[in-house]
């Protein structure tokens, strides 16, 4: 399997994206007006080749906490390891009583999703080699 790779494709502001997560969404938040913190709770790490791993976000060297800073259009984060990234956000915007958050950062694509009523949070993003599924939750700040 090809997890050796996990470690550098943890390190892109892409992957930080999608640790995006923490708990009880509100309506104001899902307008695009408020800043949301967000813990990731799982993720599961799958390559090309169809083998997939399930663990913490610092098992990946991923970011177990983030803001998304909606005034700045970006997503901040530091990984387990201290490195800390910044990962622009190209698309905001809510649907039905979704809010869902997409980019494309160093030749991968990432999108992001919570739900209005509970904060649930579920993310994903795709690479060449590795592509990594991200839960748990969000929540106003």
């Amino acid at each position: 399997m090809q997890y050796a790779k996990l470690a550098g494709f943890c390190a892109t502001g892409v992957a930080t994206v999608m640790c995006l997560v923490s708990s009880a969404a509100t309506a104001a938040a899902l307008d695009g007006t408020s800043n949301l913190i967000c813990a990731t709770t799982d993720v599961i790490a799958c390559t090309e080749t169809g083998g997939c791993q399930q663990g913490p976000a610092r098992k990946y060297d991923l970011p177990e906490f983030m803001v998304l800073d909606v005034e700045q259009k970006v997503i901040r984060g530091t990984h387990f390891s201290g490195v800390k990234e910044v990962s622009p956000v190209n698309n905001m915007e809510v649907s039905g009583n979704h809010l869902i958050v997409q980019g494309v950062e160093l030749g991968r694509g990432w999108a992001l999703t919570v739900d209005g009523d509970t904060g649930a949070m579920k993310a994903s993003v795709v690479g060449d080699e590795v592509s990594f599924m991200l839960y748990g939750n969000c929540t106003p700040i």
